[in-house]
């Protein structure tokens, strides 16, 4: 085999494996998302997410467990009038430490136990899921709510899993020009606030 020959399959055998490594690692990462909540004046720590996936793109995405169909997200956020900035913008934004912001709309679910999503947070230290009414701890705690009800004269009926959209600020945290995409997203709404740190996950679709 001729060199120049040799050098271009050296090159090629690199990029193959260089490849497929990216792409094993963007979807097994362990840390690939952390979260953190706001809420009575303080952020939590960083938690890592290993059970977490997440679809859409840098506009907003939803979430959810993962080997689970996307439908079953249990937050869902979308950042409105977001254009991608160029490459002029980002430096800007990079240097000065300067925060995009945007309005933009939250879903996520609520419940008789858990009537707020801040209630969610506290309790069970992230977003309320379907699977959380299941529980026998859900059934004791709603079995206690019944009898304040009742206790009081009151009747109860129980309303059940309840999905509640209400508008969000949203701000991007600045990111290296190299990065080209966003990060860390805060997402305030409902006087609290959810941070979302992507990691080193991309979307397929960098804008």
């Amino acid at each position: 085999m001729k060199k120049n020959n040799m050098r271009l399959y050296v090159l090629l055998i690199f990029f193959l494996i260089a490849g497929t490594k990216n792409v094993f690692s963007q979807i097994t990462s362990p840390d690939s998302y952390k979260a953190c909540y706001y809420y009575d004046g303080y952020w939590s720590d960083w938690k890592s997410q290993y059970d977490w996936e997440i679809k859409g793109s840098y506009n907003g995405f939803i979430i959810y467990d993962k080997f689970t169909h996307p439908s079953n997200y249990f937050f869902k956020f979308y950042v409105a009038g977001r254009i991608a900035p160029d490459k002029k913008e980002i430096k800007q934004h990079y240097k000065s430490k300067t925060w995009w912001e945007y309005g933009g709309s939250v879903e996520y679910y609520v419940c008789d136990v858990y009537p707020t999503f801040k209630d969610c947070i506290k309790e069970l230290g992230r977003p309320l899921k379907k699977e959380d009414l299941e529980t026998t701890e859900y059934q004791n705690k709603l079995s206690i709510l019944r009898a304040s009800y009742l206790s009081k004269g009151n009747s109860f009926s129980p309303t059940g899993l309840t999905k509640k959209s209400s508008p969000a600020k949203i701000k991007i945290a600045p990111y290296p020009k190299k990065s080209k995409v966003p990060q860390v997203y805060n997402i305030w709404f409902d006087g609290v606030g959810l941070g979302f740190d992507m990691g080193w996950r991309f979307f397929e679709n960098r804008r």
